[in-house]
């Protein structure tokens, strides 16, 4: 655990959630044009905390794009039939459904994973904005769960850090796993797949702000092998930093509430979204992703 004190700069304040990661950032509102002082405090938080939130914030999609803008270029999702119609840059991550068909992605995060890894320049980020929020009995469902893998990286025996360092592992969309009930377009993957080719990224990857060691594997199809080791190791290798990423002292669990903007730093940190309602509870988030760099 960390310590939860809160950091109180001019009128914005960060308070760290107590987990190995999360901070959640008041007292400023992302509606109005930030000034270059908050927006300098917001980023150096999210390097520091790899995941920061902000409550009750009531973002249009041309506020919320222009927020992301300003930590790099935005990705548009090749996923283009679950955009916004009036803003490409934003996707709808949603079970609500339209004539019996799903308007966004329904399945989106169920297994741990760092978002778009299998190509050769993977997002820096990606910004959630909590539009719906399903709720029952008073709880607010559909947490998502964090972890830090630089945290993880750093709980690593000397002799398994040295052994990971300088390896490469083969990440693969082909192989990535999907939900069993996912509705998304087979033939519209199947297209994907062809314009896919595995990529290797380093199996240990340094933050290119922070300098800090990251383990960038994960096992539910992510990663399928590692460059120059046979698969039985490779894939034992694999499972075992996977697993420890994901240990309890690494999370951050985030209750999501209507209004909730948060940002994850695609480096540091693998998520996991718990898919433990159904419709009509109806869950509805906006999503931005920013371009990254090469993983070293």
């Amino acid at each position: 655990m960390v310590e939860a004190k809160p950091q109180i700069h001019d009128h914005l304040t960060v308070t760290p959630t107590g987990a190995a990661l999360g901070a959640e950032i008041s007292g400023v509102n992302l509606s109005s044009e930030l000034s270059d002082s908050e927006f300098e405090q917001i980023e150096a938080a999210f390097h520091q905390h790899s995941v920061i939130f902000f409550r009750n914030q009531n973002l249009s999609p041309d506020r919320h794009v222009k927020f992301t803008k300003k930590f790099g270029e935005i990705e548009i999702s090749p996923i283009t039939q679950y955009a916004l119609p009036s803003h490409p840059e934003v996707l709808l991550v949603t079970n609500v459904e339209e004539n019996g068909k799903p308007i966004g992605l329904a399945d989106a995060g169920r297994f741990w994973h760092s978002d778009i890894s299998y190509i050769e320049t993977p997002p820096r980020c990606s910004i959630l904005h909590a539009k719906e929020v399903p709720f029952e009995n008073g709880k607010s469902l559909g947490e998502t769960h964090f972890v830090s893998t630089a945290a993880a990286f750093d709980d690593l025996d000397d002799g398994i850090k040295q052994k990971a360092i300088g390896l490469k592992a083969i990440h693969s969309f082909r192989h990535k796993k999907r939900a069993a009930d996912t509705k998304r377009d087979a033939i519209t993957r199947r297209d994907q797949q062809k314009e896919r080719p595995n990529v290797l990224h380093p199996v240990i990857r340094t933050h290119p702000v922070t300098g800090r060691k990251c383990i960038y594997v994960a096992s539910d199809g992510e990663c399928i092998g590692i460059e120059g080791l046979p698969d039985a190791e490779a894939l034992t290798l694999i499972d075992y930093l996977a697993n420890h990423c994901i240990q309890e002292k690494f999370k951050y669990r985030h209750q999501w509430q209507v209004g909730d903007v948060l940002m994850w730093d695609n480096c540091s940190v693998q998520h996991k979204t718990i898919k433990d309602f159904d419709l009509p509870l109806r869950r509805l988030m906006h999503r931005t992703t920013v371009n990254g760099t090469r993983p070293v």
